[in-house]
Parts: structure tokens; sequence; C-alpha cells
């Protein structure tokens, strides 16, 4: 049959479109797979939420910092790193300082042209970052800063408010609409911003892959409402994820959230979430001694039984991913070292959670399953416990957030043994890319 001329030009441009959409650099999603200018692509990650702090122009001895810690990272077969894009200013004992937003629609230019300078190396480097948008936690003040800035009163911490207060506040976030303007005001910003180094907004940086709508968002709870809690959840995620996608359509979208540890402890609220349309792909977190698997003063003996939890969890989360046809990243997941925090301590427990989930993440990958890869918690490169913030030139210390001990789930460039478990997974990965077919 011989088409018309019109419908030839469209082809002829279709094709064009296509061709230079394959090779941009930018991460998209072709089913179950990450795809790269035209190749299956892999995450190959850690946590590196302090980038943009240790970035700031006002902070030469953390730019070169950072340099280092990124070349480390990339000779070690990084690819992608998870960091902070939002801290909002927060009088909770153990929020972050400086932080990013100072006050509702007031911006910390130091610290944004620290993101700025964090993107142009990553870029550098051909490294993708993952950048979250809020926090359900006050560390770096996020959905509880955000709600005191409405006048509910001082945010809450964490670590003093009682489990099922904090719950019950923070599930107010989502239907607080001055609280939902400021946080979409935030973003809207960043995703607008002109990177003062690379001269590209946001919205066009190639070397940015994902945003996220928080770290670990929660529905909360409320007694006898959490149906009602959890609609209002799934409402948040539709629209505000909807709403990026309208702001920024070269970018993914995907939660933050913690899988079914994070929606009402239950499987089918986690499938609910990542169903929706416009989140692009799943993640999960998962923390075995924080849900109560593993005890540092029983590591011997709870390793086991938390082994078997921890495999139990991610398989479930992945066979979500199959069913849902969507990619899934593992992209938190830590333990502490044996019997303390020091550089001295020994990594056999967090070695052999690394290497369970590796393998469950190979062999998903292998079998063409919806596994991605994995962002472990996280990098902490040449910081040393006890250093802080406080008592470090180039203001960052071990790595941890300031909420956590100085070296509690760290992996530090002296850890020999972690680090060549990090090189063969990420080497494997790689191979598993090379081996798959191209994508047209």
């Amino acid at each position: 049959m011989r088409l018309p001329r019109p419908a030839l030009v469209f082809l002829f441009l279709a094709a064009l479109s296509m061709a230079a959409h394959a090779s941009d650099g930018f991460v998209r999603v072709d089913g179950r797979h990450f795809v790269l200018d035209g190749r299956p692509w892999y995450v190959c990650g850690t946590n590196l939420w302090y980038g943009a702090h240790l970035g700031r122009p006002s902070n030469p001895a953390g730019r070169a910092r950072l340099v280092r810690e990124l070349d480390r990272l990339r000779d070690l077969g990084v690819n992608n790193l998870r960091v902070l894009g939002a801290a909002e200013a927060c009088a909770t004992p153990n929020a972050l300082r400086p932080a990013i937003q100072t006050a509702p629609g007031v911006y910390n230019e130091d610290l944004l042209q620290g993101l700025d300078y964090l993107v142009q190396e990553a870029g550098r480097r051909d490294m993708k970052l993952v950048i979250f948008l809020n926090n359900f936690w006050d560390w770096s003040g996020g959905m509880p800063q955000y709600l005191s800035w409405t006048g509910s009163g001082p945010a809450l911490a964490v670590e003093s408010a009682p489990w099922k207060e904090y719950n019950r506040v923070l599930s107010s976030f989502y239907t607080n609409e001055a609280a939902q303007a400021m946080y979409r005001r935030y973003f809207a910003m960043l995703l607008d911003r002109t990177n003062t180094l690379t001269g590209r907004k946001y919205r066009d940086e190639p070397a940015i892959m994902s945003w996220e709508l928080a770290n670990e968002p929660r529905p909360g709870a409320r007694d006898g409402q959490d149906d009602a809690v959890f609609a209002a959840f799934m409402e948040w995620i539709g629209s505000t994820s909807a709403r990026l996608h309208s702001i920024d359509p070269n970018h993914l979208v995907t939660t933050g959230s913690e899988g079914t540890m994070g929606g009402l402890d239950t499987d089918a609220n986690f499938r609910r979430v990542h169903s929706v349309k416009t989140i692009d792909y799943i993640v999960f977190h998962l923390w075995p001694k924080n849900w109560g698997w593993y005890r540092r003063t029983e590591f011997a003996t709870t390793i086991g039984p938390a082994l078997e939890k921890s495999r139990d969890y991610a398989m479930r989360h992945l066979a979500a991913g199959d069913e849902l046809g969507k990619p899934v990243v593992i992209e938190e997941f830590g333990l502490d070292r044996d019997a303390g925090l020091g550089v001295d301590c020994a990594t056999t427990s967090r070695d052999r959670l690394f290497v369970e989930l590796f393998a469950v993440i190979e062999a998903s990958a292998s079998r063409g399953g919806a596994a991605a890869g994995s962002n472990f918690w996280l990098w902490g490169g040449e910081g040393r416990p006890p250093h802080t913030a406080a008592d470090s030139a180039d203001g960052l210390g071990a790595g941890d957030m300031p909420q956590e001990a100085p070296g509690l789930n760290a992996v530090f460039d002296c850890d020999q043994s972690t680090l060549k478990i990090l090189g063969g997974h990420y080497a494997r990965m790689r191979e598993l890319s090379k081996a798959a077919p191209s994508v047209k």
C-alpha cells in the first residue's frame, strides 16, 4: 500500500524522534527493565545523601572530598547515586544543618549550588542520580516541618514522639493543602532551576535518573481510620507523581517507599501504591535490625533468621514487579558491623546480607525478571567514626545522618571484604547488561 505524503512525513519524523530519544542519555523504562541509550541498564548504586552538602561552594574541603568519593565509587563500578534534594530548616534535635529551604519559599543558594556541583560531577563520571524531594522523617525537616510551617505546632521528632502520635500527625500531611502547596512550590522551583555549572534546567539534566516523592513516605495511621488514611495517601501518590511528570517529561518518577513496611504492613498496599500509572518503577527498603530481625549484641545467633526474612521480603517485592511489569530497585539496605561501630569491628553480618541480596537480584535479572539493581545504604568513603559534622573540616564526618550514630551503617573505603563483594556484584550486573539484546 502506498502511503500518502503526510503519513510518510509523519513516519519519517517519528523515526527521527525515536532515534534521538534512544540516545539522549536519559534512563527510561521498557517493561520490567531500565534502558539507557538503547541498551538494557542496571542500577549499581549506593546512597550518598550528603552530596550537595559536600559540594557547596562555601565548603572547599567538602568539594575536594566529594571528587575523591565519586572517583572511588566510579572505580568500584557504581553508576547510580541516591541523594537528598530537599531539606527544610527544622528545630528538632537531630535535624540536618544547614538546610536547603530555610523558610517557606526561601532557599539556601549555597546548598543549591552544591547540588549543581554534584549533578555536574556525577554526569562527568556517567553516574545517574535519584533525587528525593521530601522526607517522612524529621532528620531533614520534611513532612514534620511542612506541617509545622502551616501552624500546627513544633515539628515532631521521631526519636521522642510516641510512635502512634507521630503517625497520626504525619497522616495529615497528605490532606493539608497549605503544606502541599509549599512542597509543590519547592519541587517546581528545583525542576525549573538552571544549573549554574551546566547551564541546563534540572528537568533537562541527563545525569538525573529520577525524582522520588519522598524518602520513605508512609501513609501514617489513625485508630479505626486506616482505610481513609490510605486512600488519602494513594491520592497524594497519584496526583504528585502526575504533577512531576507534567513539569518534567524527561525523568522517571518513583515513590521512595520502604515497601510493605511502609504500606501499613501489607503486600497488597505496597502493590497498590506501585501500580499507579505515573509511578514508573518500584522501590523498597530492607532494614533487618530496625525491624527487629537482627541484634548486634547477638549477631552470631540472629544473623541466620535475619537473612531468611530478608530473602523472603526481597523475593515478595520482586514478585510484585514481575506481576506489575515494572522494574524493581532495592534502594536502601544495610546492617551494623559485628559488635560495634568502629572500623576495627568486623563486617561479617553485613557482608552476608549483601551477598544474600545480590544473589537474589542476579537470579531475577538473569532470567529477565524485574530486579533492576540496588543502592546500598550508605557510602561513608574516607570518613571515619566517631567523627561528626561538628569536628570535621568538610562539614560531614563519617557519613551517617545526624540522627544516627557515626559509623552505624556506613561502608568505608577500608572495608576490603565489603568492597570485594560490591565490585564483584557490579561486574556481574554489567555483564548481564552486555549480554541482553539491544532495545529498538
